[in-house]
């Protein structure tokens, strides 16, 4: 027969802070880089003629990205809705930034006459 020897901690439940030596690493970070994602700014979106629409393009970050989508000269702010029109149809540039960067993609916008 051999004999094992095993400290005392093996046989006792482990303290939060031997199991977690740094608890903060495990807490969301203060800032984050911008992301964009399908979900919340999706890449084709279908407007209608006459109708009240809004660019739909929503990014995540800490702190909160600001966000500007354009089509060459023209900005569409992604907080208001406007009246569509054909005028609106295209492929806009998306562009979230933070002071830890930028995401961006793009958008086509398909307005129904």
């Amino acid at each position: 027969y051999s004999i094992i020897s095993l400290p005392l901690s093996h046989l006792f439940p482990p303290s939060l802070s031997q199991i977690f030596p740094h608890p903060h690493l495990f807490f969301s970070p203060q800032t984050v880089k911008p992301h964009l994602d399908t979900l919340t700014c999706p890449t084709h979106q279908n407007w209608t003629e006459g109708q009240e629409e809004t660019l739909n393009c929503r990014a995540g970050g800490r702190p909160r990205p600001q966000i500007v989508c354009s089509k060459g000269q023209e900005s569409l702010d992604t907080e208001s809705s406007r009246r569509a029109h054909r005028g609106h149809a295209g492929v806009y540039r998306c562009r979230a930034t933070n002071e830890l960067g930028t995401a961006e993609r793009n958008v086509t916008i398909w307005v129904i006459c």
